[in-house]
């Protein structure tokens, strides 16, 4: 999923809009309540231009609880899939990945995703689209998109 809004009139601003961290809360009961409770949170790394998709999973996180995992870089996207990938990391998990809007095409690709059940170019006015990935035990990769209500 992508990270929650950012403020609208400062690019530069690392932080979610503090009037969008409703989003965030949100997720906390949307989540569990649409897929399950996670077993694992990961978001990309904290950079100098955003620390938003750690600021969007941290409560969601916190009701768990569970730590927001922060190991890749938002251009690490493939490590992160190939991590996914290992069937020894996270075996028959539910995990939430949140990143950048730019890097989650290329993620899905690196995921092995048939293109076309993502977005090819992510829009950057949509932050209410999760793209939920299944990875069956043959190794083939499902995607379905489901769309926040809120």
């Amino acid at each position: 999923m992508r990270h929650a809004e950012k403020l609208r009139d400062d690019d530069d601003d690392p932080h979610l809009d503090p009037a969008d961290l409703m989003r965030a809360q949100k997720l906390v009961a949307y989540i569990p309540e649409t897929f399950g409770a996670p077993d694992a949170i990961i978001a990309a790394a904290d950079s100098h231009h955003s620390i938003r998709p750690r600021e969007t999973v941290t409560p969601l996180a916190d009701s768990i609880p569970l730590p927001v995992q922060t190991p890749y870089a938002e251009s690490q996207f493939a490590e992160l899939a190939a991590k996914l990938l290992d069937p020894n990391a996270f075996p028959q998990k539910l995990i939430v990945v949140c990143w950048h809007h730019d890097e989650l095409p290329q993620l899905m690709a690196a995921f092995g995703a048939p293109v076309g059940n993502y977005p090819a170019r992510w829009d950057p006015s949509v932050f209410n689209l999760i793209l939920e990935t299944e990875l069956g035990a043959d190794g083939s990769v499902s995607v379905t998109q489901v769309v926040e209500p809120f």
